[in-house]
C-alpha cells in the first residue's frame, strides 16, 4: 500500500489511514477506542499472533507490547518503505525500531503521560487522552503525523527529540507508579498506629486526591500543606520518633521531607535549618 508522505495528508485522508495496533492489552485497546472516537475509521487491533497480517494491511502501525518485547516483535515483521511504525514506550528511543527502518519504514514514538488501569467504555477511552501530554518523536514526516494524531485525540504534544528518555520516564514513574508505593507506606504507618487496615485506603484516598488536585491547580509551594509547609518542627520530630521502629518508613519520610525543603516555602533560615537537621539521614 502506498500513501503520500505523512505530512501531506489532509484531515480526511489521515482519518481514513489504515492504522494497526499490535498489542491488545490495556493501552492498545484504549488507543483503538480513542482513535475511533476521534474519527479514525480503519483501525486494526491485533495480538502478536496476528501482527504479520496487520503490518501487511496498514500504513501506520503502533506497537503497544511491553518494552522488553518491542525489539523482538518488530524484528519479526514484514515492513516496507512508506510505512510508519510507532512504539509507546517512554523509556526507549527509536533505535528499538531499527529492524523496520532497515526496510525504509519511518520510526516514531507516541508516549501518553497517562495511566491505563483496565477496561473502560469507548467514551472513557477517549477521555483518557484529553488534556494530557503525549511525548512524540518521529523520523521525517512521521513526527508531523503523530503531532496531528495527538491533536485529534485532544492531547498536548511534548516533543522528545534530544531528551534524556530515562530521566523523562523516571519523572513520570515518580508521580504515577510511586504514588501507589506512597499509599502502601502510608497504609503501613496507619496499621502500626493500631487503626484498621481495611479503612486505610477509604480514609487516605480522598486526601491523596485533594493533594493531587492542588498540585494540578497551584504552584507547588502553595499546593503544599502540613507541618513542613508550616515550619512545625515539633510535629516533624514527633513523626520521626514514632517511625523509629520502622527504618524503611523513616527513610521514606525523611527523603520526601528533604525534597519538600527544596521548595521556596518562605521559612526563616533558622526554621529551614532546623527542619533540614531533623530530616537528615
Amino acid at each position: 500500500m502506498t500513501v503520500p508522505p505523512f505530512s501531506d495528508l489532509s484531515p480526511d485522508a489521515r482519518h481514513a489511514l489504515p492504522i494497526g495496533i499490535i498489542g491488545a492489552g490495556r493501552l492498545g485497546t484504549t488507543l483503538a477506542d480513542a482513535l475511533a472516537a476521534a474519527g479514525y475509521t480503519d483501525i486494526h487491533l491485533a495480538t502478536r499472533a496476528d501482527a504479520r497480517a496487520t503490518v501487511e494491511a496498514c500504513a501506520l502501525v503502533f506497537v503497544t507490547v511491553p518494552d522488553r518485547a518491542i525489539r523482538e516483535a518488530v524484528s519479526a515483521l514484514p515492513w516496507r518503505a512508506g510505512q510508519g511504525v510507532v512504539h509507546a514506550s517512554g523509556a526507549l528511543g527509536l533505535d528499538v525500531l531499527d529492524a523496520a527502518a532497515a526496510h525504509g519504514t519511518l520510526r516514531g514514538c507516541l508516549h501518553p503521560l497517562q495511566t491505563f488501569p483496565g477496561a473502560t467504555s469507548p467514551e472513557g477511552s477517549a477521555a483518557r487522552f484529553r488534556g494530557i501530554a503525549c511525548g512524540v518523536e518521529g523520523d521525517a514526516s512521521l513526527g508531523d503525523l503523530l503531532t496531528a494524531v495527538v491533536d485529534d485525540l485532544g492531547g498536548r504534544v511534548l516533543r522528545l527529540e534530544g531528551v534524556d528518555r530515562a530521566l523523562y520516564h523516571a519523572a513520570a514513574v515518580l508521580v504515577s507508579n510511586d504514588v501507589v508505593a506512597l499509599m502502601a507506606a502510608a497504609t503501613r504507618a496507619w496499621e502500626q498506629a493500631d487503626l484498621p487496615v481495611t479503612e486505610a485506603r477509604k480514609a487516605l484516598a480522598p486526601l491523596l486526591l485533594a493533594a493531587a488536585s492542588n498540585v494540578a491547580r497551584l504552584p507547588l509551594e502553595r499546593a503544599l500543606t502540613g507541618p513542613i509547609a508550616r515550619g512545625d518542627t515539633a510535629t516533624v520530630q514527633r513523626h520521626l520518633e514514632a517511625l523509629l521502629g520502622d527504618a524503611d518508613l523513616s527513610a521514606t519520610y525523611r527523603a520526601l521531607g528533604r525534597e519538600l525543603l527544596r521548595l521556596d516555602l518562605g521559612h526563616t533560615p533558622e526554621i529551614h535549618a532546623a527542619l533540614a537537621a531533623l530530616l537528615r539521614e
